[in-house]
């Protein structure tokens, strides 16, 4: 069963840079809600978006949005964060009908990575190619994950998508064919690192100005008779 995700929000009648940074500072976030309804610029509390953004399913879930007496269900569209410091700056929100189809980005969860034949039999090592699918379905429908089991993945081999098992009333939002099946995670044999095992300073001296001579037991030279 998916998490129930609530924010609460606030009108905001000014917009702009200035007013951004107010918000900021109030401990607040400068969002916007769009969609099938009239478009509104709101204000989210910081702390309480902080604590449901750890949660993944967050990203792809249907989120009830209530704002004054109004409850909107909304889908997370983008999110915009402060380089340097990693805290969220502004949100988009896109307003569903609960009876109309969304195309989301769901998380895939692998399972079985310690344990595939690949990796266990062969030495081979894990790729993720694909960390997300893009889906089609109703918002009810909106999976938190799709799992995708890897547990006989053989060496040298590819999980494409027409081999993963989408949930009931889910489809991929774009249609899979030969042309267009692409892997999603494979299993690779990792290549030998070559060890360069370095001269012994007798041979590194050699290899750099050739066979010097000992002054001390080198012959003297013979002076040419004029």
């Amino acid at each position: 069963m998916n998490t129930e995700y609530i924010l609460q929000a606030k009108t905001r009648d000014s917009v702009g840079t200035a007013t951004s940074k107010k918000i900021r500072r109030d401990k607040g976030i400068p969002a916007v809600v769009y969609g099938d309804i009239k478009n509104s610029n709101i204000v989210l509390d910081a702390n309480e978006v902080a604590k449901q953004v750890k949660d993944s399913g967050f990203y792809s879930n249907v989120i009830k949005l209530t704002l004054g007496k109004e409850t909107i269900d909304v889908i997370l569209k983008d999110l915009q964060r402060d380089p340097r410091k990693s805290n969220i700056t502004h949100m988009d929100f896109f307003a569903v009908d609960k009876n109309k189809a969304v195309i989301v980005n769901v998380p895939i969860r692998f399972i079985n990575e310690d344990t595939c034949v690949g990796v266990k039999m062969g030495g081979g090592m894990i790729s993720h190619i694909q960390s997300e699918l893009e889906v089609s379905c109703l918002p009810k429908d909106i999976p938190e994950n799709i799992t995708v089991d890897i547990a006989e993945l053989e060496i040298g081999h590819s999980v494409h998508l027409s081999e993963i098992k989408i949930p009931a009333n889910v489809v991929l939002a774009s249609p899979v064919d030969d042309e267009h099946d692409s892997p999603v995670v494979s299993c690779y044999e990792p290549k030998a690192e070559k060890v360069q095992v370095e001269a012994a300073p007798a041979e590194a001296e050699a290899s750099e100005g050739g066979d010097k001579a000992d002054p001390a037991t080198a012959e003297p030279k013979k002076e040419e008779s004029k």
